[in-house]
């Protein structure tokens, strides 16, 4: 959020807010558990409150924010069990996902995997806030490359969502550890039998990768408690 929230592009200002807010959750700004004081938050937009009221319902409904008694509105937290089954969630949704993929790529679609693919090993050695928010842009381009063939639109709205919930924590986990190396190997084995039509091992590789992130996080939060 480094620049104000205006009036130049074609979206609507609840449409802006709700996306500005939604990034910064993301990307940490706005931390699990962190109180959203509604005056704070829209004076940090540069925008009136009216816009936020909107966002923050759609945010709620999404698992980004909870409405707190008495508190107003305040960033999720999941605890250890809860992310578990967060990445249970998601493990099933992406190999579904890949199932159906992998048998409907198009010559297109291989070149989009390999062209973001490239983007991305280009910042892992990166370790500016940017590049990292840079990098997890790219990576949930990626894995939409990899998914969206499989014409699954209520599959693949309801993992939107879901990332949604666990990526906060996932984005921690990488600023305090820097360590995207793993990562981008494992990318670069699913882009390999993408290309090469080998369901089996896409589906295999897909739900790995989602393990070995889950397995990363719940680490990073046990050896680092003051990221949760």
């Amino acid at each position: 959020m480094e620049t104000p929230v205006n009036g130049s592009s074609a979206l609507s200002l609840p449409e802006m807010v709700y996306r500005e807010l939604r990034n910064a959750i993301l990307n940490g700004i706005f931390t699990p558990g962190q109180v959203l004081r509604q005056e704070e938050v829209a004076q940090r937009l540069g925008v009136s409150r009216s816009p936020l009221r909107e966002a923050l319902p759609r945010l709620e409904a999404e698992g980004m924010v909870v409405l707190q008694p008495r508190r107003g509105y305040a960033v999720a937290t999941l605890d250890p069990k809860e992310i578990e089954e967060a990445f249970d969630l998601r493990r099933l949704l992406e190999s579904e996902l890949a199932r159906h993929s992998i048998s409907r790529r198009t010559p297109a679609d291989i070149a989009r995997v390999y062209a973001v693919l490239s983007e991305m090993a280009n910042l892992t050695t990166k370790t500016s806030d940017a590049d990292v928010a840079h990098w997890f842009e790219l990576n949930k381009d990626f894995h939409n490359a990899l998914l969206m063939p499989a014409s699954r639109p209520h599959h693949m709205r309801a993992l939107d969502n879901l990332r949604g919930i666990i990526e906060p924590y996932i984005r921690t986990e990488v600023r305090l550890t820097g360590d995207l190396h793993q990562a981008q190997q494992e990318h670069t084995l699913l882009a390999q039998a993408f290309v090469n039509g080998d369901a089996d091992a896409f589906v295999e590789l897909t739900c790995k990768h989602s393990e070995h992130t889950r397995d990363r996080l719940l680490r990073g939060l046990t050896e680092n408690p003051a990221a949760e």
